[in-house]
């Protein structure tokens, strides 16, 4: 039989071992790592497309205007150059008072396209070479036919260029250096394919 005396000692032990775990702590759980956020992506500028498209040419001036040029001046040499619907998609512009050496194999050539022409002349220094196209490119409104902008030179690595518009079409005349050495070769000044380019005449148009 438990007596008072027994019962206040288990009570009294009791009291400490209640003390003592509120003295024991538990342990402390490591911290949850703070969210890292992932860093935005830079706002890169958005390149505008390429759109290709064709260019509306006026027709009308091109025929205007190789009606006044005379048939011996339009530039065609040893080939005939088809008007009406059988044209090219572009007015042909083509040099005049170009000199084609006799030693040149093939001489003259003209070649429609499905997006214009190209017409090659070889030469002593340089050939030439004469692009049209109706193919535009981002670069203006194909529907602007009265763009017309004036020759630009450019060299290039092989020679130099010179770029236009004209009746809505762009036209591009190459020159290829056949003597001329170096990275940098110069067969030919600005002034002197400027010239050519100014003197195109309209050799064939719908």
């Amino acid at each position: 039989m438990m007596t008072t005396k027994h019962f206040l000692a288990f009570a009294a032990i009791g009291a400490l071992t209640l003390s003592a775990c509120d003295r024991i702590k538990a342990p402390e759980q490591p911290a949850a790592p703070a969210a890292t956020e992932t860093p935005a992506e830079p706002d890169l500028p958005v390149r505008p497309e390429a759109v290709e498209s064709t260019a509306g040419i006026d027709w009308e001036a091109a025929r205007r205007d190789m009606a006044s040029v005379p048939s011996e001046e339009r530039g065609e040499g040893a080939f005939q150059v088809q008007s009406g619907a059988s044209a090219p998609p572009v007015p042909v512009l083509l040099p005049t008072g170009i000199v084609v050496p006799q030693s040149a194999e093939g001489g003259v050539k003209f070649m429609p396209m499905s997006d214009g022409y190209f017409a090659t002349y070889p030469g002593v220094d340089y050939d030439i070479v004469v692009n049209g196209t109706n193919e535009v490119i981002g670069a203006r409104d194909a529907g602007d036919t009265s763009a017309d902008t004036e020759p630009s030179y450019l060299a290039t690595a092989s020679g130099a260029q010179v770029a236009f518009s004209r009746y809505g079409a762009d036209y591009l005349i190459e020159f290829e250096c056949k003597n001329a050495t170096g990275e940098d070769p110069e067969c030919i000044g600005e002034d002197e394919a400027l010239e050519i380019a100014r003197k195109l005449v309209i050799a064939g148009t719908r």
